[in-house]
């Protein structure tokens, strides 16, 4: 029983690793994309919000 929970707590860290891998090397790749999303957030935020 206390194996498959170590499993997949490995295995979630894993995937928390490779995710966050992925994000890094799309934001490397693609700069300018994540720079548009992140103006698209700062200036909806307060407009929605107050």
């Amino acid at each position: 029983m206390l194996d498959q929970n170590t499993d997949r707590s490995w295995w979630m860290i894993g995937a928390v690793i490779v995710g966050a891998a992925l994000i890094g090397l799309a934001k490397l790749a693609f700069p300018e994309i994540f720079e548009t999303v992140m103006t698209f957030f700062k200036d909806m935020i307060p407009s929605q919000l107050g």
